[in-house]
């Protein structure tokens, strides 16, 4: 009998685990949307405040790199499945050259 009680306890244990990295994992979910906010937010103001233009502007370029170079690697990797990824990615290239070409 005892025997059982600690397989059903190894398994609430087990059970509650896996609840505490789910419950972890949303956490950084939050974290990782939060960002996008904020930088949402960021080039809101910057819409209506001009001395921040420029660095919105700069802002968007950055996360637009970041992006490409992600899509470059994952394509690179798992090569091209379907073209919708390339027209993103063509897309986002193309953000990053008028953000510099707006810069200038």
């Amino acid at each position: 009998m005892g025997n059982r009680s600690s397989r059903i306890e190894y398994l609430i244990l087990l059970n509650s685990t896996k609840l505490f990295y789910k419950n972890a994992s949303s956490v950084f979910k939050f974290d990782h949307y939060g960002v996008y906010v904020a930088i949402a937010l960021f080039w809101v103001i910057s819409a209506f405040y001009k001395p921040l233009s420029s660095l919105a502007i700069w802002s968007v370029v950055i996360f637009m790199l970041a992006f490409v170079l992600i899509r470059i690697v994952d394509i690179s990797m798992n090569g091209l499945s379907n073209t919708y990824y390339l027209y993103i990615l063509l897309g986002e290239i193309l953000i990053i050259l008028i953000g510099i070409y707006l810069t200038r």
